[in-house]
């Protein structure tokens, strides 16, 4: 169960995007109740998880801007040696 749980966290978390984002949502929904007169515990899971997403989406765009960035190179088959 441990085992299972261990690497359920580390595919969730295996990106520095997704890591900064979960650490700066839990940080903002710690420290808001006082702006949006929620719960604590609510709202650090909450902001967590939107800082969750943000972080997965950043890691995705920069991994596909990355992809896309090398020249292809073609050469052509002219024939003969």
């Amino acid at each position: 169960m441990n085992r299972n749980l261990l690497i359920l966290l580390l595919t969730l978390f295996q990106d520095n995007y997704v890591r900064l984002g979960t650490i700066a949502g839990t940080l903002v929904g710690y420290w808001s109740p006082g702006i949006l007169q929620g719960e604590s515990g609510t709202n650090t899971f909450i902001f967590g998880f939107i800082g969750w997403g943000i972080g997965a989406y950043l890691a995705n765009y920069k991994a596909e801007k990355k992809q896309f960035k090398q020249k292809k190179k073609f050469e052509v088959f002219q024939g003969g040696r």
